[in-house]
């Protein structure tokens, strides 16, 4: 696939903050986890972190009897706190509901007050920085899940939505869900040949982004591991990758990330608490 951004003046970036001197959290897979993520906002707003990045498999509006009170209460402890959280989805989120949010002006669609959704192939800003998202993935256990109750169809990134994000123009940080290739990972399924084959075509597609791109920085999830690996360019540029830990990583699952002209500062955000 060739992709290029020549030419290219699509999606908004709005500043949310005059303050840049603070960090802004990235965060990995919690899969609705609501104990681990109430700690991990109350962590992340012990270092004067404002706004979250969620890289995907949050767990956002699962269907099911207690649908909806995750996020009610993770809203709920965001409002306390003052911090806005931003998600890019994964597999493993409700894309029926994802599709059908309009978006702003800034780029994202509200699911909550203080619960921000970020398209794929969108883009906004957050203290200068503009940030693109390509999120989903391929669910290797599809097989095993049921169609709109904990499994959506429409899970994984298109060429479509990958066109669009690179006709945007460079960014700063790019936010995916699955790690782009050339990331080595290793998978706790044994899984047959075409399995393989469907998985690795989002890592294909998000490789491509990342080289027509060259982000200074990508940040994803899926794998629930933690790696940091630098992808190199034709023209010499590099990308540096951060696969983060799922829910119940306390030094892996997410990271704080100072604003300023790439490459940034990039240190573990510790999650403590019980």
């Amino acid at each position: 696939m060739s992709l290029s951004t020549a030419g290219a003046d699509e999606g908004g970036t709005i500043e949310d903050s005059p303050d840049r001197r603070k960090p802004f959290a990235v965060a990995g897979d919690w899969h609705g986890d609501l104990g681990w993520a109430i700690m991990a906002i109350r962590s992340a707003d012990r270092e004067g972190v404002k706004t979250m990045i969620h890289v995907g498999d949050f767990g956002l509006d699962w269907p099911g009897a207690k649908r909806g009170r995750f996020e009610a209460r993770l809203n709920k402890c965001l409002l306390n706190f003052g911090i806005t959280l931003i998600l890019s989805g994964g597999n493993h989120d409700n894309w029926e509901t994802i599709d059908k949010l309009p978006v702003a002006a800034d780029g994202l669609a509200t699911f909550r007050s203080n619960i921000k959704v970020l398209p794929r192939g969108g883009r906004t800003a957050i203290s200068g920085l503009v940030i693109g998202a390509l999120g989903g993935a391929f669910s290797v256990d599809y097989g095993h899940r049921t169609a709109g109750k904990d499994w959506w169809s429409n899970e994984e990134p298109t060429t479509e939505d990958a066109k669009r994000l690179v006709a945007g123009g460079p960014v700063d940080v790019l936010i995916t869900h699955d790690a782009p290739l050339g990331i080595p990972l290793k998978s706790d399924f044994d899984l047959t040949p075409e399995l393989i084959d469907r998985a690795e075509a989002t890592r294909v597609l998000l490789r491509n982004v990342v080289d027509s791109l060259a982000p200074p920085h990508v940040f994803c999830g899926h794998w629930h591991q933690r790696r940091t690996q630098k992808l190199s360019h034709m023209d010499g540029r590099t990308s540096r990758v951060d696969v983060l830990n799922k829910e119940n990583s306390r030094e892996g699952n997410a990271v704080l990330v100072w604003p300023g002209q790439p490459p940034l500062r990039i240190e573990p955000l510790y999650i403590r608490g019980t």
